[in-house]
């Protein structure tokens, strides 16, 4: 089977790197390629590609209207030249490039809420979770199939100690994202710290901000307005190979996002041995239950999300985390979230 995935941009993102987790493994039993549209490309991201996959850089100028035509002509003498069996879009806007080939044409819906334009032209359509399948359902009147989306998760390094020494260890709380609050609740995070701090304030605890993005200044002073600031850590931005190796080292993973069609990183909290609270939404909610793990709390809630927090701080001091339920202590994680069950299960649909 010849498969072209393509998408526009290349940055660290969930669909992004969950394109390159996909190719990756489709590359072993498929022949499979790559087309990035425009010039947004993460270098580290792309080398984490296989060698296998046929990359193809347009190197469009985002937003750049004048290069449409040459863009569609450089994708059609690419498309031809492979004759692919399937063309597997990320970003619904991709269409127009491809319509010469509709009939083999799919899309994948990466979140709820995004446009639902050009998605009646596409051959077949997938959603990343049924939250996501229900709202195309409910706007667009079409029928996705559901692949949920995966994770290498034998590379990913588990906890294996769980001990808490209340005089020496630090409570540490990973939130890992784009700095967008609107989406990604940051503000919430910083505000049920505060809360937590006035309630205990001897706990010893860090809440580190993994990622970066356009807020972080105002994060910055919103840290400082709530008088929090020594103990969260702007971390930056940290690749997959960071993830795999250190998000083992933290205590609990903590999403409190209020717009959110899956969570990939709740399904790498998991991996590694962590416990997870995240919000009572969408993909999050549909990752909680079916692994019937971690917490859930109201969206935008501080009052509640700093009560799940203590909850989870109590059973490590307890020494009850083990048997609490916080932890994934079955193999449904394998079963259900592994890339390589993703890739498959995209060959098959195919």
């Amino acid at each position: 089977m010849k498969v072209i995935h393509s998408i526009f941009t290349f940055t660290i993102g969930g669909a992004e790197t969950m394109l390159a987790d996909i190719v990756n493994q489709q590359c072993k039993s498929a022949s499979v390629s790559l087309i990035i549209v425009n010039d947004k490309i993460d270098p580290n991201l792309l080398q984490t590609v296989d060698q296998q996959v046929n990359i193809f850089l347009i190197n469009r100028k985002e937003s750049n209207k004048f290069q449409l035509f040459t863009t569609y002509l450089k994708i059609r003498t690419i498309v031809k030249r492979i004759n692919p069996d399937v063309i597997h879009c990320h970003d619904h806007k991709l269409f127009p490039f491809f319509a010469a080939w509709r009939k083999k044409t799919c899309l994948t819906v990466h979140s709820t809420y995004l446009s639902c334009r050009f998605l009646k032209y596409y051959g077949k359509i997938f959603a990343i979770s049924i939250s996501v399948q229900q709202n195309i359902k409910k706007r667009a009147g079409i029928d996705a199939d559901v692949i949920y989306n995966g994770i290498e998760i034998e590379n990913y390094l588990p906890r294996t100690i769980y001990d808490f020494n209340l005089q020496t260890d630090i409570f540490k709380i990973a939130l890992i994202s784009r700095l967008y609050p609107p989406q990604k609740g940051q503000h919430i995070a910083i505000e049920a710290l505060r809360l937590l701090l006035e309630k205990r304030p001897k706990i010893n605890i860090e809440l580190f901000f993994v990622g970066d993005g356009e807020a972080l200044k105002t994060l910055r002073e919103l840290v400082v307005q709530n008088n929090v600031d020594k103990y969260i850590v702007f971390f930056g931005r940290a690749d997959r190979t960071w993830i795999k190796k250190n998000l083992k080292d933290f205590n609990l993973l903590i999403q409190p996002s209020l717009i959110e069609g899956f969570g990939l990183t709740i399904i790498e909290g998991f991996a590694c041995g962590l416990p997870v609270i995240a919000s009572n939404i969408d993909g999050p909610k549909e990752i909680i239950n079916k692994l019937n793990a971690g917490l859930l709390v109201n969206p935008g809630d501080p009052v509640d999300l700093a009560e799940k927090i203590e909850a989870v701080y109590e059973s490590y001091v307890s020494g009850n985390i083990l048997s609490s339920g916080f932890l994934v202590r079955d193999k449904k994680l394998l079963e259900i979230f592994d890339i390589k069950q993703t890739a498959q299960n995209y060959l098959e649909k195919y």
